[in-house]
């Protein structure tokens, strides 16, 4: 239930606002354009797909561009109290890396 309603949350407040990470070299404006043109996915539909494969909380999610794509870096706290790492490509919400820290 907890989660639900988190995710719930999570889900409105995504669409509510752009997403854009403090320390993202992306501002709004590109974010929007990136969204537009459908090179990212928006943060509320990536957070849903994702809630299926790694339930949990999320602790931190961050955009980054690297070879050529935009990535997703986000980290989630699992019910059993790990943290998961995860890359995720932005456009497709394809899982490009997954660890869990120690």
């Amino acid at each position: 239930m907890k989660t639900t309603a988190s995710r719930l949350l999570l889900c409105l407040l995504s669409s509510l606002a752009t997403f854009a990470p403090a320390d993202s070299d992306f501002d709004h404006d590109e974010i929007r354009r990136l969204r537009e043109h459908g090179q990212i996915l928006p943060m509320a539909q990536l957070l849903e797909r994702l809630e299926r494969r790694h339930p949990g909380e999320l602790i931190e999610a961050e955009l980054e561009h690297r070879h050529g794509g935009y990535r997703y870096e986000i980290k989630i706290l699992d019910a059993d109290g790990r943290v998961h790492e995860l890359e995720l490509d932005a456009a497709t919400a394809r899982p490009l890396h997954h660890e869990i820290e120690p």
